[in-house]
């Protein structure tokens, strides 16, 4: 991404929790009400409208076919394995590359109990912020909300100079992030999570295969992500075979709890009438759990 202005990934993937929250309640997959605040003022604007809604998507779609459908299953994959590490006594939850997520805010069981950090770039950080005091009156008191470039600053020196306590279950959230950077720094980050978070901390988190980063996969979503990303200064890096996804996390420390694929996972929770939404065969989710051995004491 541009280092000046804010992710437009970001933007995008409000937008689609916004149009996908506007749905009747048996239809959606999440409701997410909050997602309206980050839309820029293009989309904001005619937002509330149906018909502009389905344009737009419409559109999102021709360039990249199930792509949409994808996110919108992954939004609800870590949601879910959110909900479950709440249920099974979560400390902290670290956003690694939060852009306009909402969790911290749509989910009322983390605010009494819950310390929550966002990690993410500094404009982009600095309008969500902006935003959440616009139309909430003000921060919310559980949330960390910490700045950092991913590409020159270490995840380990932000967090430390936050109240981050390393013994305590943590889950980490990596969405959307990982195939944006190159393989030594997807290590390094999976390393500071087996060193330095507690006793049945985990991370989860969606992923291509290696053909997606290399150019050599066929899908037509594929070459249409690429291209599209290319025009907001984002760059496709790095893919894990999903056949090796146990062996990946077991080199690094943890131990695989759920390795899925987007389609797999959207006909479980894309409702009876939307079984047409296309969803693509390049998306994956994992959810890994640190060892017992590779937790901090």
């Amino acid at each position: 991404m541009r280092p000046d202005q804010p992710s437009t990934t970001a933007e995008n993937n409000a937008a689609l929790r916004a149009i996908e929250s506007m749905r009747p309640k048996h239809e959606r997959m999440f409701s997410d009400p909050l997602a309206v605040f980050f839309l820029p003022d293009r989309l904001a604007e005619a937002g509330s409208s149906a018909s502009f809604c389905r344009q737009l998507l419409a559109r999102w779609e021709r360039v990249a076919p199930g792509v949409c459908g994808a996110v919108l299953v992954r939004t609800r994959f870590i949601d879910d394995c959110l909900s479950g590490e709440i249920g099974r006594g979560l400390r902290q939850l670290v956003v690694l590359g939060a852009g306009y997520d909402t969790r911290a805010l749509r989910f009322p069981q983390l605010k009494d109990t819950v310390a929550v950090f966002e990690l993410d770039h500094p404009e982009t950080q600095r309008v969500k912020m902006e935003k959440i005091r616009r139309h909430m009156g003000s921060l919310p008191a559980h949330v960390t909300f910490t700045p950092i470039n991913f590409e020159k600053e270490s995840i380990a020196e932000k967090l430390f100079a936050c109240p981050y306590d390393p013994s305590a279950k943590t889950l980490f959230i990596w969405e959307g992030v990982s195939y944006y950077l190159p393989a030594e720094a997807v290590d390094r980050t999976l390393s500071f999570i087996g060193a330095c978070s507690g006793e049945r901390s985990s991370v989860v988190f969606d992923y291509f295969p290696p053909s997606v980063a290399d150019g050599t996969c066929r899908l037509a979503e594929a070459t249409g992500l690429r291209k599209g990303l290319k025009q907001f200064g984002e760059e496709i890096l790095f893919g894990i075979r999903p056949g090796g996804m146990a062996r990946f996390l077991e080199n690094r420390g943890f131990t695989c709890v759920r390795n899925e694929a987007a389609r797999d996972y959207g006909r479980a929770v894309i409702s009876d009438g939307r079984r047409k939404l296309p969803v693509s065969g390049m998306f994956f989710f994992a959810h890994g759990a640190v060892k017992p051995a590779c937790s901090a004491k």
